[in-house]
């Protein structure tokens, strides 16, 4: 008699919920820097067991303390990289999505135009920015014009995927209203295309930063991209690694701020969308 409420009461007692941190929880979610941590210790580590010179790999130490050290002197180039990255990066956004509103609105632009545009995104950039070079002139203009030919494919490839994905009885439900082309463009398309226009702007950020270190390896005299080159030329090898650093940082930040945008725009179309469920 015991033993069965004993085993009644076990299964009337709900079970623990969680058992508070675990091991898998913690690399789920530090792993990241858990893992960078490791490497970099081993970095320092294989540095001055090695006894690498300075010049070829310099430790992790050193490259801190030179960050540190030289902070102005990175604030400076750094500055003039974003500039030009999100100058150019905007600029891609505007025409990329002008565009595409065009080619949507007119088949007959996107036959003739998207065929012009897969050729020029075959042709590498690095090959095109000495022709910019030498139509411009080096400098910010010289930048510009590099990055926003970099970033504006990716865009428009991904809002014209999302144009064309829309669905064909919500199109059908618009036009037996005698909903106007605008109407359908800014009510249904537009909406609707946002995962696909956000993937793309994602894909640029990154094309962003290398398009504005293509730029700044050519003919530039200031920017991160021209700090790693006089580093490799004046053998300060951490130089350049502080700089490359610099960049890495700068284009996760793009990237997850994007991402940020996306969440939030995403969060309030939900919320908007419940609300008038719930009318």
């Amino acid at each position: 008699m015991t033993d069965i409420q004993n085993t009644e009461a076990s299964i009337a007692t709900p079970a623990p919920a969680a058992r508070g941190i675990t091991l898998r929880g913690v690399i789920e979610r530090f792993g990241p820097f858990i893992l960078t941590a490791f490497l970099l210790g081993f970095w320092e580590f294989a540095v001055r067991f090695f006894k690498v010179p300075a010049f070829l790999l310099p430790a992790p130490s050193q490259i801190a303390v030179l960050m540190y050290n030289e902070w102005s002197l990175l604030q400076m180039h750094a500055t003039a990289t974003i500039t030009s990255m999100v100058s150019g990066y905007l600029c891609a956004v505007f025409f990329a999505l002008l565009v595409s509103s065009i080619m949507i609105r007119f088949p007959l632009v996107e036959k003739c135009v998207m065929p012009i545009f897969v050729a020029l995104q075959s042709v590498p950039k690095i090959a095109i920015a000495p022709l910019i070079l030498v139509w411009v002139g080096a400098g910010f203009h010289s930048k510009l014009l590099v990055v926003t030919a970099i970033a504006f494919f990716p865009i428009v490839i991904n809002t014209m995927t999302g144009f064309k994905e829309v669905d064909r009885g919500l199109r059908d439900v618009f036009t037996s209203v005698a909903a106007t082309e605008r109407q359908i463009f800014f009510q249904l398309r537009l909406p609707y295309a946002m995962p696909y226009i956000f993937a793309g702007l994602r894909i640029a950020t990154t094309l962003a930063v290398l398009g504005a270190i293509v730029a700044e390896y050519l003919a530039a005299s200031n920017g991160l991209g021209y700090l790693v080159l006089s580093g490799s030329f004046n053998f300060n090898t951490a130089r350049s690694f502080a700089a490359i650093i610099s960049l890495a940082v700068i284009g996760t930040s793009f990237f997850w701020l994007m991402s940020l945008i996306e969440s939030r725009l995403s969060w309030k179309r939900r919320a908007s969308g419940d609300q008038t469920t719930q009318e």
